[in-house]
């Protein structure tokens, strides 16, 4: 065989190979589920599960917009045929693409109607939900810090907070032990001082659930004053 023909041979097969191996990977991912659909508040844990998937299986290419699929046509023999690997990638970008809206909600799939090529899709969710979740990751850190019980009863200030953190953390913030119990000791009225003082007295920090039973404890008693927190809670909560 000529080396020009056995050169272009080459070059066929090697494109042929390449069709196979990645045309495997959208029979791997087609069906893999994630445990988070993308909805209005939860891109980031979205982005994380999903980006992961795709790095898994080496497909980071597919979402890059500057990566430049291949040529669609290659010269074999003076003569013009289509490249396998155009073929592959074309194939293995539309399962990922398939596969990507299905990890949406149906109200976020409007915004998607006419995409069908993955980095299309992968942009567009990231023009539509990275400054939105950037605005909300600020709001909940200003209201964690911000919030007060007032009027509200122990149960539901807790609940409140605890709220507030599960938003942060569906945006990506992840709110350690020690700023959840700052957050709930910050928002009490004078009359928990005394009950602060001890929580906060021994040298190392109280667990959210250790705080939150003191707490409902001594609003359940309205023993509010030092003498009280003294006699009734110090042994309570030295113990513990």
């Amino acid at each position: 065989m000529p080396d020009s023909q056995h050169a272009s041979h080459e070059l066929a097969t090697n494109a042929t190979n390449v069709s196979v191996s990645q045309s495997d990977s959208p029979r791997l991912f087609s069906t893999k589920k994630i445990n988070v659909v993308l909805d209005d508040h939860n891109y980031l844990l979205w982005h994380q599960q999903v980006f992961l998937i795709i790095k898994t299986h080496r497909l980071q290419k597919f979402i890059d917009s500057d990566i430049a699929p291949p040529s669609q046509y290659l010269t074999i023999d003076n003569q013009l045929t289509i490249n396998p690997a155009f073929e592959a990638f074309k194939e293995q970008d539309g399962a990922l693409a398939t596969w990507l809206l299905s990890t949406v909600s149906e109200n976020v799939l409007p915004h998607l109607i006419g995409l069908n090529i993955s980095s299309e899709i992968w942009n567009t969710l990231h023009r539509i939900y990275s400054g939105k979740t950037t605005s909300r990751l600020m709001y909940f850190r200003r209201l964690l810090h911000s919030q007060k019980k007032d009027d509200l009863s122990m149960r539901d200030y807790l609940m409140k907070i605890k709220t507030i953190k599960d938003n942060l953390a569906n945006c990506g913030e992840k709110i350690s032990e020690h700023e959840h119990v700052t957050a709930i000791l910050n928002g009490l009225s004078p009359e928990f001082d005394s009950v602060i003082t001890v929580l906060t007295a021994g040298p190392s920090s109280s667990s959210v659930n250790h705080v939150s039973t003191v707490l409902l404890d001594a609003n359940a008693t309205c023993c509010y004053s030092v003498s009280a927190c003294s006699s009734v809670y110090c042994p309570f909560i030295i113990s513990e």
